[in-house]
């Protein structure tokens, strides 16, 4: 097992793509941290995936539950070898009709939050010369329509991923931004059906489905972040970008 033993965080880890990394990760022998906001879903997770589990509702957009949080994974596991960062949100508005709070929202869950999971991460990362990864999107690269603010928020991860790849090479951190094509409705949409079928009559209006392919399966992008977290001591990756050939 190529993870054995080690103690991988990962937010947004009840369902959809952060649910699947966390039963990825834990096929491989490491012990899961699940982070987010709904107890009940974490705890359901938890449970489902197996008993080296450990779930922590936190709101990654509040800073001070966030330092929190990384106190009690060092305590009740020892200490930290990977944070994941797959925590997003991407409500779809027109800007123009957005309110003050859906504005916020985004930026501080996809953007802040992850900026403050790293901040409390990395003092154990040093310790134990450890792997961020921060989930990115195809979004960045197709400028997708009503998503105009998470484009943003995505955006600007991928440039705070660089910089704080440079700022830790030094410690032995490892910094990966994993920008990630859209998934397959069944395994990743939180978004209800009228939502969503909006959104795709959007996308083909527009040509952004013809220039992105249908979409991924889950196990696509678990087995190549799992591929990051095992490279070799002496290599990284600083961007890896899946899209889909369909």
């Amino acid at each position: 097992m190529r993870l054995a033993s080690k103690v991988i965080a990962i937010t947004g880890g009840s369902y959809g793509l952060g649910k699947a990394l966390a039963n990825a990760c834990y096929s491989e022998g490491a012990r899961i941290a699940i982070i987010g906001r709904n107890s009940s879903k974490l705890e359901l997770a938890s449970n489902e995936i197996g008993e080296r589990v450990a779930s922590f509702p936190c709101d990654i957009g509040d800073p001070a539950a966030v330092r929190h949080t990384f106190e009690e994974i060092d305590a009740q596991m020892g200490g930290l070898d990977a944070l994941v960062n797959n925590a997003a949100i991407y409500p779809i508005f027109k800007l123009e009709n957005a309110s003050d709070e859906q504005l916020r929202s985004v930026i501080n869950t996809n953007l802040l939050g992850t900026m403050y999971c790293c901040r409390e991460a990395i003092p154990l990362l040093k310790k134990s010369r450890g792997d961020i990864i921060n989930v990115s999107s195809e979004a960045v690269r197709f400028y997708p329509p009503l998503l105009s603010v998470y484009t943003a928020s995505k955006s600007a991860l991928e440039a705070f991923s660089q910089s704080l790849r440079v700022e830790l090479a030094p410690s032995g951190v490892r910094v990966s931004a994993l920008r990630v094509g859209h998934l397959l409705r069944e395994d990743a949409s939180p978004l209800d059906d009228e939502t969503y079928e909006l959104m795709m009559q959007t996308f083909q209006e527009t040509g952004f489905v013809a220039a992105t392919g249908e979409g991924m399966q889950l196990d696509t992008v678990t087995s190549t972040a799992i591929h990051l977290l095992t490279l070799p001591g002496d290599a990284t990756i600083d961007l890896l970008e899946l899209r889909s050939r369909r």
